[in-house]
């Protein structure tokens, strides 16, 4: 056996080897790609059983936040307790409005109107509200949220 033909049987190994490691890398990329299609499509799901765990929260809310079970009590305590603080959050907020809304007819009036200048209505809810009221709402909000 000639020098030639020694050196091109080791070619010859030498690319079936080559070929060899491309598949195998080839096989893992498509193997890889099929993992991370799977995770995600685990992951989708996992998404949509959060959500329909939160619809079912909300139903059950709705259906028996008056009457919660004992074992559900606290929860719908924790619920009711922020949708309070929600609700006295927004009446400071629309405190501050400078517009608000006609009851009689809709339209955009100023917080200081007792009348409204498009249907001449009397505004009955008619409130002033001093700056010293606002730093107090402030200074509260701030001690409640230092105290969490």
């Amino acid at each position: 056996m000639g020098f030639l033909e020694k050196v091109g049987g080791f070619a010859e190994k030498a690319g079936e080897k080559m070929s060899k490691a491309a598949t195998g890398v080839a096989d893992k990329s498509k193997l890889l790609a099929e993992k991370t299609k799977l995770k995600s499509q685990i992951n989708s799901e996992n998404s949509n059983i959060n959500k329909a765990y939160a619809e079912l929260g909300k139903k059950y809310f709705e259906t028996n936040g008056h009457n919660p079970s004992e074992e559900y009590a606290d929860v719908v305590a924790k619920i009711n307790e922020s949708m309070n603080r929600i609700s006295n959050l927004q009446q400071q907020l629309a405190a501050l409005e400078v517009e608000t809304t006609c009851p009689k007819c809709g339209s955009t009036i100023k917080k200081d109107q007792q009348f409204c200048q498009s249907c001449g209505s009397k505004l009955e809810s008619f409130v002033e509200v001093s700056p010293d009221d606002v730093e107090v709402v402030t200074e509260v909000e701030k001690a409640a949220s230092d105290q969490s």
